[in-house]
């Protein structure tokens, strides 16, 4: 299939695209160039690093380099980048990328290569102030430490104490933590005179000392006892960065006089300076005149953020040099006028050999001739176009990133520009090649800018960035499907516009007020209704709202779509919209809802065709399937918040001219295998029938769309993945980018992962793998930190690392002040949160309660019904019947089937209580008085005093507590002393400070105090307090339906964001919302709520929503196995009683596998009748057991179809049972568990047992094998086989049914016996791993009488044994063997005692894992079983084709064949000549 799918992609692995070579091929090609004992990025299942994500502005200390191995290691994002650079390669390659929990803000690699422990290590810190050591070879954490205590830390450094490597750190507060990674102890030194400590470097001729920045002072600082040494003033602003000078010699000293760079220079000495001053070394320079003629050094030079460099003696204790630098030094960049110095300006330096490199505020690279007193300036680059953050140099190569996101290499002695890497600095949000020039990619990033990637450029990766008149982070873009060159983007802050080839922005004049997520060129839509008049338009979606937009005059007011859909009069206008998508021909477009809800419109009328209701959760894409040929294709495919994506064939549908909008509740097919929602989809150019999916669970997954079947699936992200895109020009090559900052690009064909499951899987052993290399890689730290940690503890100002965190104090304080306030309504609290599907049962009882009004508003006669409509309307859903225990418990028993599991049923007392919630004023003050009351026995009075100003009793309150002697503060405030203005004012200024120390509740209750009960209301709403908030609406402004419908709804609308979706519905109940309820409860997965939502369907007369839902429940209940609910289920769903059907045959799958596997018995896949008992009765059931020979057995289709005449269900109602099935389960999907693996083979074993063809029972029942195959687990494929043929061929009558069969000519019988034989080998080849099965085996001690000769060895049957079973002997007879076997080799002397006391069962486990699977006896038996496998797969030469795809799945026979030959000829004691000849036989099979 992969072949077929990424066709030419086993030829080459380059992607030739014109006449140059797009940079994926130039990606693989370096890592061809890597030495094979080098390590690298792994590219098994990950793919090349497109574009890496940016090393971190304003730090000088993101980026740090290794000359010995050319090793650059850079600070991005939440990553660390590790690079290497080549003299002969123009890209540096990326060889691994080591992801963060957190933003990592400077790294520092250990300057030796060849260390032994520290060679491959990188010191790094993150913003929380952690310090970890990272394996850049593993990308193992080796150790960390929290030791800054949060503070950021702004310096990083390797140093030296006692010959022991540290790793030397300072934070914000001038805190120097000295970590010996080899014991696990640091040592912290704190500098009081140091302020806003920004760099630290230490000395590379004394790796015990380091210079240490703080403002505008170098401190020259012992690492060993935090002494400072040197202090050295000079700055007069702020150092931004340091560099040691590391050259032979002195920077002055004449050898280093000679200049190979080119003439065009300038010179600088200390500040402005006249054109006439004298330079240089004939200056009259006091500094010249007065140095020492012999300059120890060591040298060090350091700028700051005033464009000031100074050069530094270490002997002399000063600086010898100062420079200024330019803002910008070239003259294509100088500015007219005065040049601007406000802000900080950011100067980096490196040393060349003897030369001094900088960088300036307007992206220039310079470099210095130095002499005492002053310097000369050569331009060497300006390829930056912004201001410049990091320098490093690495052999001859000079490179530098910054503001512009470019990591650029330039080669100082050719003068020649090695590379231009593009970095990302924040997450790539859209992806989309130009249709015109497949060449040309354009990527909107949250960055501001739009860059446009050329891969036929005459430099790799050929960017040209657009920034200007960009206002917000790109969300969306879009190319012109006719006009060349013309990209149209939205933006976060709402703006809308498009950009030309040559980089030219238009901007439209109107603005969504909030992001735009999605944008789209389109023709116009219904010319006559939107007064426009362009031929394209754009359209784009924000503040929940399609707007179109003329395409010609960016000034144009825009017209609002939705508005002008027409919708049925039955449909409600569509709210919270979230995406939309036009078809490839214009003629229809798609709108998707928060709801799950999307529907499909024409473009040239706006009205209605289809509605689509088989997704729960917010759409997130809608993609159109582009069409194969030149006719038009109507196949969508859907991605939403849930995990799976949907496809629907609406061809059929769109074609013919609706009469009536018709209403589609299940897919044509679900691709169904993510972990978490699917955010983007993408069809392939190449092969229509190719999708892929990019979701949250870090995985891009590759479908072929038309069978379900996941193809490959892309783990190389390290969090979530927001875009996937095909490349137009090479099928076998790929574009994703995740939430790391970088852009990923892969080939399809490369990968061996075929779902997510099994990439994650892959991730975790990484991770696994990972740690225990860390834990491994040194033992002797371990070991010295054991012996030492006595010593940690004892020695002052060594701090041991610990995992556990202090508690502080302020940490402390909030979680009491949480305890005070947890709940206003403990009672309530308490009667809602213990038990389980309590909600469920609330729902049911108030949708009682709502029928039971309306059956008494029709009593009233039609004369009264049609005055007080609109009363009755109100009154259903607000004035319900006074509810009782009796009531409330009648309910319950009739609906106690959706209590979980091991749940008792709450009291009816309880449900009363918490249905007050939405009843009446009245019942709200008993809730009151309630709450109150139990405030007072839990001694919470304050509570208590605030519930009494919301129900209005403060006047016996205060009385009360006045004549008990408790009153408090809060009593007295609320009694007006001195003047009702006062009290006024001082209670809403009090309000007013409990609202900014976050005392929402109280405030509001002040407000109420002064009769502000509006106020209050709005507060407690707008800080998501709704129950309070309803309490005080209900007791304090009487009863206003409409300010208490406004509080639900704000209500429903927050628990709904929380995913409490079942409250949400009891709300929308209590208010008359019952569909928008059921929409609600219909948002949650488990099977009680979807039955609970159908239930609400049926209510509110949506009965194709209610059998949909419906049905999905059945299936859950059933995929769970909770069978026992779905006879309960199907009493309230008479529509659906044929699912009895599904769940009868369900049920006997799960539970004959049960027992085959379990241990109690011997296995066997026939049905043991041990009674015989009619269906119709349900009190009873009929048992399926295991029982001795004498019993009769049945074949397992055999007993189904007894069991379906038992239910009632015969043969002449089969056609009409099949075309029911089959519609209503039309969702074609591939398991993703085990557990929905055997439900789609009931659903499919029923089809088959209905089928009326004969071409429809081999539709089914290769069907059913796919599902087998694609699971791709050998076991699950062996019950199957052997549930369908328990006794052999002789069963294949059975699953014949009376269709004839000649040899041949089914390729479904051809596929079953072939995984028949198939997957039995692959369990034996497995079983035979385990060397107690080859002791048992070769122990010869069971008889073979019991064992039929075999007359046709190629006969499945062959050794079959005298019970019936697929077994060759006899299960009491192996039980014997085992126990020889074991005590034979305890005789030995091994294990004696526990083989006399073991039971023989666990000995049995002990054996073998594969309870189901009986050994041969002997090995005379096992060469039979061999030989008659053998013979098999010999005379079946017709099937080729099923064979190859059988064997792609499961196993290749011949390689099992061939093993267990060989380990049969090895320990199996026969003769030679027997083992040789099946080898023979076996060699002559076909691969």
């Amino acid at each position: 299939m992969e072949d077929e799918v990424f066709s030419g992609s086993t030829k080459s692995v380059d992607c030739d695209i014109g006449s140059h070579t797009c940079l994926a091929f130039r990606l693989s090609d370096k890592l061809k160039l890597l030495n094979q004992e080098e390590w690298y990025f792994e590219t098994e299942d990950f793919g090349n690093i497109l574009f890496p994500p940016s090393p971190n502005w304003f730090l000088s200390g993101a980026v740090d380099s290794r000359e010995e191995d050319a090793i650059l290691v850079t600070a991005s994002f939440k990553n660390i980048v590790v690079y290497q650079l080549l003299q002969d390669v123009s890209l540096p390659k990326i060889l691994r990328l080591v992801p963060y929990q957190e933003k990592v803000q400077l790294v520092s690699i250990y300057p030796d290569a060849s260390h032994a422990v520290y060679g491959m290590t990188v010191g790094s810190c993150s913003d929380s102030g952690s310090v970890r050591l990272i394996n850049m070879e593993s990308g193992a954490n080796v150790w960390r430490h929290s030791e800054h205590q949060g503070s950021l830390v702004t310096g990083l450094s390797w140093g030296i104490v006692g010959e022991e490597p540290v790793l030397v750190s300072v934070d914000e507060k001038s805190r120097m933590v000295v970590c010996q990674p080899r014991h696990q102890v640091a040592k912290v030194h704190k500098f009081p005179n140091v302020t806003e400590a920004a760099c630290l470097e230490t000395n590379p001729s004394d790796r015990s000392q380091a210079l240490l920045a703080g403002g505008k002072m170098i401190h020259l600082v012992d690492l060993k006892d935090g002494n400072v040494l040197m202090q050295f003033q000079g700055h007069n602003s702020d150092i931004y960065c340091i560099k040691w000078f590391q050259g032979k010699g002195s920077p002055f000293s004449s050898d280093t006089q000679e200049n190979d760079h080119p003439p065009v220079s300038q010179e600088s000495k200390n500040g402005n300076e006249s054109a006439n001053d004298v330079k240089g070394p004939d200056s009259d320079n006091w500094r010249i005149k007065t140095q020492s003629s012999n300059m120890e050094g060591p040298f060090f030079a350091s700028s700051d953020h005033g464009r000031q460099v100074f050069i530094w003696d270490l002997s002399a204790k000063r600086y010898v040099t100062e420079v200024s630098v330019p803002l910008s030094a070239s003259y294509t960049k100088k500015f007219y006028g005065k040049e601007k110095t406000t802000g900080k300006q950011h100067i980096s330096l490196s040393w060349y050999k003897s030369d001094l490199m900088s960088t300036t505020p307007k992206g220039e690279l310079l470099m210095w001739k130095l002499w005492p007193g002053g310097g000369r300036y050569t331009v060497i680059h300006h390829l930056h176009m912004r201001a410049i953050y990091n320098l490093t140099v690495i052999g001859n190569i000079a490179v530098s990133c910054g503001q512009d996101r470019f990591l650029q290499g330039y080669h100082v002695v050719s003068s020649s520009h090695m590379f231009q890497y593009p970095i990302l600095g924040a997450c790539a949000t859209s992806l989309a090649f130009c249709p015109h020039d497949v060449n040309r990619l354009a990527i909107g990033s949250q960055e501001n800018i739009i860059r446009l990637i050329n891969f036929e450029g005459k430099v790799p990766l050929q960017t040209q960035v657009v920034w200007q008149n960009i206002k917000g982070k790109i969300m969306s873009m879009s190319w012109h499907p006719e006009h060349e060159g013309k990209l149209l983007f939205g933006t976060a802050s709402g703006q809308v516009g498009w950009v030309d080839i040559s980089g030219r922005v238009t901007s439209c004049a109107y603005y969504h007020q909030k992001s735009v997520y999605k944008v789209e060129w389109a023709p116009l839509v219904c010319p006559e209704k939107t007064d426009l008049s362009d031929t394209w338009c754009a359209y784009s979606f924000g503040d929940r709202e399609i707007v179109i937009r003329s395409s010609s005059n960016a000034m144009t007011d825009p017209v609002q779509l939705l508005p002008l859909l027409s919708e049925p009069a039955n449909y409600k206008a569509l709210k919270d919209v979230t995406e939309f998508s036009f078809s490839c021909d214009y003629k229809y477009f798609a709108v998707g809802a928060n709801d799950g809800q999307v529907r499909v419109y024409s473009a040239a009328d706006l009205k209605l065709c289809v509605s689509l209701h088989a997704l729960r959760k917010a759409i997130q894409h809608i993609l159109w399937q582009p069409p194969a040929n030149s006719s038009s294709s109507y196949v969508v495919a859907v991605g939403s918040s849930e995990s799976r994506v949907c496809i629907f064939d609406l061809s059929a549908h769109c074609e013919r001219a609706p009469c009536e909008v018709e209403i589609l509740t299940q897919a044509t097919r679900e691709l169904c295998g993510h972990e978490s929602r699917v955010v983007w989809l993408a069809w392939s150019p190449h092969n229509p029938d190719v999708l892929a999916s990019a979701s949250y669970d870090h995985t891009v997954q590759l479908w072929n769309a038309n069978t379900g079947q996941a193809l490959v699936n892309y783990g190389g992200h390290t969090s979530r993945v927001f875009r996937v895109e095909f490349s137009p020009s090479d099928p076998d090559l790929m574009f994703s980018f995740g939430e790391e900052n970088s852009l990923h690009s892969w080939r399809p064909s490369q990968l061996t992962s075929k779902t997510p499951g099994e990439s994650l899987a892959k991730g975790k052993d990484r991770v696994k793998k990972t740690k225990e290399q860390a834990e491994t890689g040194d033992q002797t730290y371990k070991d010295v930190a054991a012996s030492n940690s006595v010593e940690k503890k004892s020695k002052p100002g060594v701090a041991s690392i610990s995992s556990e965190k202090p508690i502080s104090g302020s940490t402390m304080v909030a979680s009491t002040k949480r305890g005070i306030y947890k709940s206003f309504f403990p009672k309530l609290h308490s009667a809602c949160s213990k038990k389980k599907s309590f909600f469920h049962l609330i729902v049911v009882n108030l949708l009682n309660s709502v029928k039971n009004n309306n059956e008494e508003a029709k009593a009233k006669g039609k004369e009264i019904e049609e005055e007080l409509s609109d009363e009755l309307e109100e009154s259903s859903s607000n004035d319900q019947v006074e509810l009782d225990t009796e009531n409330i418990e009648n309910v319950c028993k009739q609906f106690d089937f959706l209590l979980e599991k091991d749940t008792e049923m709450p009291e009816a007392e309880e449900l009363l209580y918490a249905l007050r919630l939405y009843g009446k004023p009245v019942e709200m003050d008993e809730i009151l008085t309630a709450e109150i009351s139990e405030h007072i026995k839990r001694g919470s009075s304050v509570q208590g005093d605030l519930m009494h100003c919301w129900r209005g009793s403060l006047n016996e309150h205060i009385l009360s507590a006045a004549r008990q002697k408790q009153l408090n503060p809060f009593l007295v405030s609320s009694a007006p002393q001195v003047s009702i203005k006062l009290w006024e004012f001082a209670s809403e200024a009090y309000a007013e400070q409990l609202i900014e120390e976050g005392d929402f509740i109280s405030a509001a209750t002040y407000l109420v105090n002064i009769n502000k009960v509006e106020e209050a209301i709005e507060l407690l709403m707008k800080n998501r307090c709704f129950r309070e908030a309803m309490a005080i609406a209900k007791c304090r402004r009487g009863y206003s339906e409409e300010l208490v419908k406004k509080i639900t709804l704000g209500w429903a609308a927050s628990t709904i964001f929380e995913g409490a979706f079942d409250f949400a519905a009891s709300l929308q109940i209590s208010i008359g919302q019952i569909e928008e309820a059921a929409a609600t409860m219909a948002r949650r997965n488990d099977h009680g709520s979807l039955f609970v939502a159908s239930l609400l369907y049926k209510h509110a007369e949506k009965k194709d929503f209610a059998k949909s839902i419906g049905l999905l429940s059945l299936k859950e209940a059933c995929i769970k196995q909770d069978h026992d609910k779905i006879d309960r289920y199907l009493a309230f769903l008479p529509e659906l009683e044929w699912f009895h059907i599904i769940s009868c045959c369900h049920q006997n799958l799960v539970k004959l596998v049960k027992e085959v596997t379990s241990d109690e018995q011997p296995p066997t896949y026939c049905i043991v009748k041990s009674q015989v008992v009619n269906k119709g009765n349900t009190e009873t059931e009929e048992e399926s057991v295991i029982v001795s020979d004498a019993e009769e057995k049945y074949p397992f289709l055999q007993h189904l179809t007894v069991e379906l005449i038992n239910y009632g269900f015969k043969d002449e109602s089969y056609p009409h049972l099949y075309e029911t099935i089959t519609s209503s389960l039309a969702a074609q999907q591939m398991p993703t568990s085990v557990k929905q693996l055997w439900f789609l083979v009931a659903i499919a074993l029923c089809e088959l047992l209905m089928s009326s063809t004969q071409e429809l029972w081999e539709l089914h029942l290769t069907e059913m094998l796919n599902y087998a195959l694609s699971w791709g687990k050998v076991d699950q494929a062996y019950h199957l086989t052997r549930i369908l043929l328990p006794r052999g061929l002789t069963d294949l009558s059975t699953v014949l049914k009376n269709f004839e069969y000649q040899e041949g000519s089914s390729k479904a019988l051809s596929l079953l016996l072939h995984i028949y034989h198939v997957s039995e080998l692959g369990l034996l080849h497995s079983e035979l791993q385990c060397e107690e099965a080859w002791n048992v085996i070769q122990q010869n001690l069971v008889g073979e009488e019991n064992v039929k000769p075999s007359e046709n060895p190629g006969d499945i049957s062959s050794c079959e044994t005298e019970n019936g079973s697929t077994s060759v002997y006899d299960s009491e007879k192996q039980e014997n063997t085992v126990l020889k076997a074991v005590i034979k080799e305890a005789e030995k002397g091994e294990h004696f005692d526990c083989a006399i006391q073991a039971d023989k069962e666990k000995l049995k486990r002990k054996l073998t894992d594969i309870k189901f699977l009986s050994l041969p006896g002997t090995t005379t038996e096992l060469l039979s079983k061999l030989h008659s496998l053998c013979d098999f797969f010999m005379t079946d030469k017709d099937s080729h084709d099923v064979m190859k795809r059988v064997t792609e799945v499961l196993s290749n026979p011949k390689e099992l064949l061939l093993q267990i030959s060989l380990d049969l000829k090895e320990k199996g004691n026969l003769k030679d000549k027997d083992v040789q000849d099946l080898i023979f036989k076996i060699s002559s099979l076909k691969s």
